[in-house]
């Protein structure tokens, strides 16, 4: 009779544990470090992943945030984000020659998740390697 309510306990338990949204709960943020290269040296940033499931007050989904700042290019230059050998998105440079790239999955576009493996590479539109 024990052993049964000992197993009886231990499934409750086990599909409280299951159901329990809260017990599901992370948030896990990676960054990257950007630098200027090939007379781009003054250029940095940072490229920044978050994943969000089931915290409070916080929306589900990723996000990806490519900010940078200094590039020593004229203003309303374009330039192509990419990660890992796929355009992601663009950034035009402000009067302060900066800028920020923000995506994220509530507009159903896919999100690359950033390690330490992943390679984040801004070029000109014709091609011109300015950060990595």
């Amino acid at each position: 009779m024990q052993r049964f309510c000992l197993i009886q306990l231990c499934l409750v338990a086990g599909f409280v544990l299951l159901f329990d949204g809260q017990a599901w709960a992370y948030k896990r943020e990676n960054r990257i470090p950007l630098s200027g290269c090939r007379g781009h040296f003054a250029a940095s940033g940072t490229a920044r992943y978050v994943a969000n499931r089931n915290e409070p007050k916080t929306p589900n989904g990723e996000e990806m945030i490519v900010e940078i700042k200094n590039v020593p290019l004229r203003p309303g230059t374009t330039l192509v984000v990419y990660v890992t050998d796929e355009a992601v998105g663009t950034i035009k440079l402000d009067a302060k020659q900066g800028g920020t790239l923000k995506l994220t999955s509530a507009y159903q576009k896919f999100i690359p998740p950033l390690d330490e493996s992943t390679s984040v590479v801004l070029k000109t539109v014709d091609g011109r390697m300015v950060m990595w």
